[in-house]
């Protein structure tokens, strides 16, 4: 019996990107003087500053939102990595990953119990090291947990402020684009992906 049943319709980065190009154009039209008919009424009362500072705050709001899904889209390629190596049943390919998994793995635990920073990326670092661009590898897996900190603060609900620091940083959705594209370039010929008929 398979640990996970896969979802086939899980959100994907080409979708996350057309809302997210939709919702920006929606935006950029909504607050366009020159474009929107409904301008002079939709911003009667408000000055000049008030329309501007509405814009950014959802400019910013939808790409929170984008960010948050890519970064769920990031988790899902080393979960679903995760359960193909320890349902992988031929023992004679195994590589170094799935061996680390494999002995780690105990069925009686739920496997979104493994954590994705302390044992996932943890176990990662310990593959790559011998890899062609481990260096560039190394580089994103020390990075990633920063990554998730933030994406956790927005699962929460936001109630703390969120204080940058040298480890700590709100990231937006264009540097998340840049991360999903480094990791699809360095990892993706060594994660396992599930492919639906």
């Amino acid at each position: 019996m398979a640990i996970v049943e896969f979802n086939p319709a899980k959100p994907v980065p080409e979708e996350i990107q057309k809302i997210y190009d939709e919702c920006r154009a929606g935006i950029e039209y909504k607050f366009d003087s020159t474009k929107n008919p409904t301008y002079a009424d939709d911003f009667a009362l408000s000055s000049q500053e008030v329309v501007e500072n509405q814009k950014k705050r959802m400019l910013d709001e939808l790409s929170l939102r984008s960010s948050f899904f890519l970064l769920a889209y990031i988790e899902t390629l080393f979960r679903t990595d995760f359960v193909l190596r320890v349902e992988s049943h031929n023992k004679g390919r195994r590589d170094e990953l799935t061996k680390m998994y494999r002995s780690a793995y105990n069925p009686a635990h739920k496997v979104f119990l493994y954590s994705l920073t302390d044992f996932i990326f943890e176990k990662w670092k310990l593959y790559v090291e011998n890899l062609p661009y481990s260096k560039e590898m190394l580089d994103i897996l020390r990075t990633l947990p920063q990554y998730f900190d933030f994406r956790n603060w927005m699962a929460h609900g936001r109630y703390w402020v969120y204080r940058e620091s040298n480890y700590m940083r709100k990231y937006n959705y264009t540097q998340i684009k840049i991360l999903l594209g480094n990791i699809e370039h360095y990892f993706g010929p060594y994660l396992k992906k599930k492919t639906f008929l």
